[in-house]
């Protein structure tokens, strides 16, 4: 990572920091090393304090920390430091942890961040379960986006509400509290390509049922880590909390649409449809439909999506084949054609010309009931043909290839032809080549 001046960074910090919902007053810039990650801890933890020589030290420290407390509680932090940080130093009872609680405080509250952190990790190395300071350096590592760094901190805090979860439950202003450490923990955690954030965003979802956003994201989460689709009940469940949510809906209707369960997808694209209706969301339906087998009703979306996207060759084509589906061959042929008047040379159009050829032969042989002639030979040449003018689109010239490797043990050999001279392609079955 480039390294970054200490003055510019601070400089930058504090013009986030100043236009977020936690503005910070001043930043410090002898202690921290904002360009490791890694490098949880102040380069330098040692304060004036720990050298300084005090005017009376044998003053009993209750009389200290009181002197201390007075001053904190005016708010005076200047006056109450020098006492607060006596306490800490020289004392292990309660006092000291008052005491760098206060300290803490004070310093976050004048936005010092690297006083704050300094006394954080002091603390938590003297009394390791003070949730006051892992709420601080926290915060401070999670907004200097060093996000391995915050989450021992975010994970104490977790611990200590599991701890008072039942005792508290009733309480909405701890649930609130704990559902932000959940979620913010899950968040580094997903920062840091840690599977657990599944976890601990499920508790976020458990907790709030009704929040569409935690189920989002929980399903975010699930795709991320387990591939797309993986969240399918989460997305689910987010779309049931919010069903006039159009995002919500679209999104769910996508992963239900590569599903199992592809029918659940047409609830929420309808209703996406009714109220915002657009190309994608049409495709989207119409993909659905054709998974169902209701190829008429694909035809019909990809005709909606067309009508909001003039001349757009791939729609025609997906209504060709949907048309050739149902085995009407005059109109898919008309809609290959149309998508080659957009697209001169496409060769997905040829290639989908030449399967549609193929499909006719199938469905010919079928209504005749009898071997392949010559004339269904004649209709796999015309398919052969199409691959053939595929492979000027280097884009499709291999899948014509391979296209035309099939097709030309179908088409009429020399001896075939000497035996049927003159003979075309004639019956009612094909009458819909031109």
């Amino acid at each position: 990572m480039k390294t970054i001046h200490s003055r510019v960074w601070l400089l930058i910090f504090f013009l986030c920091l100043y236009f977020s919902s936690h503005a910070y007053a001043q930043y410090e810039e002898d202690y921290l090393d904002e360009t490791e990650e890694n490098n949880c801890l102040p380069a330098n933890l040692m304060t004036p304090y720990d050298d300084a020589e005090y005017a009376y030290p044998d003053q009993p420290i209750p009389l200290v920390y009181n002197f201390g407390f007075e001053y904190y509680k005016n708010k005076s932090y200047q006056e109450a430091l020098p006492y607060l940080w006596r306490v800490f130093l020289q004392d292990s009872t309660r006092y000291a942890r008052n005491a760098v609680r206060f300290i803490a405080r004070m310093y976050f509250d004048q936005g010092i961040v690297d006083s704050t952190l300094i006394i954080c990790y002091r603390g938590l190395e003297k009394f390791d379960n003070i949730i006051t300071l892992h709420y601080y350096a926290g915060i401070l590592q999670n907004k200097l986006g060093r996000s391995r760094c915050a989450i021992p901190h975010y994970e104490a805090q977790v611990l200590d509400n599991e701890k008072e979860f039942e005792s508290k439950s009733g309480d909405q202003n701890f649930i609130t509290s704990y559902t932000e450490n959940l979620r913010t923990l899950a968040f580094l955690y997903y920062k840091t390509n840690d599977e657990n954030a599944i976890e601990l965003q499920q508790r976020v979802v458990e907790l709030n049922p009704t929040d569409a956003e935690a189920s989002n994201t929980l399903a975010q989460y699930s795709d991320y880590f387990f591939g797309k689709g993986a969240g399918l009940d989460a997305y689910r469940q987010a779309y049931l909390n919010d069903p006039t949510n159009l995002d919500l809906a679209l999104k769910y209707g996508e992963v239900a649409a590569q599903s199992d369960t592809v029918e659940h997808a047409l609830k929420p694209l309808s209703e996406v449809i009714s109220k915002a209706p657009g190309r994608r969301v049409y495709v989207l339906r119409a993909g659905v439909y054709e998974n169902l087998g209701r190829y008429r009703n694909a035809i019909e979306d990809y005709r909606q999506a067309l009508n909001l996207s003039a001349n757009d060759h791939e729609l025609m084509l997906k209504i060709a084949v949907n048309y050739r589906l149902i085995e009407d061959f005059k109109s898919a042929q008309f809609w290959v054609n149309r998508a080659l008047q957009a697209q001169p040379g496409n060769g997905l159009a040829f290639i989908t010309m030449g399967e549609l050829y193929e499909a006719a032969v199938s469905y010919c042989l079928k209504q005749k009931g009898s071997r392949t002639t010559y004339e269904d030979k004649l209709v796999y040449e015309l398919a052969y043909n199409e691959y053939k003018k595929a492979q000027n689109d280097p884009a499709f010239r291999a899948r014509a290839r391979t296209k035309m490797s099939y097709v030309e043990p179908l088409i009429p050999s020399t001896e075939d032809r000497f035996m049927n001279k003159g003979k075309k392609i004639e019956s009612d079955c094909y009458s819909w080549i031109k």
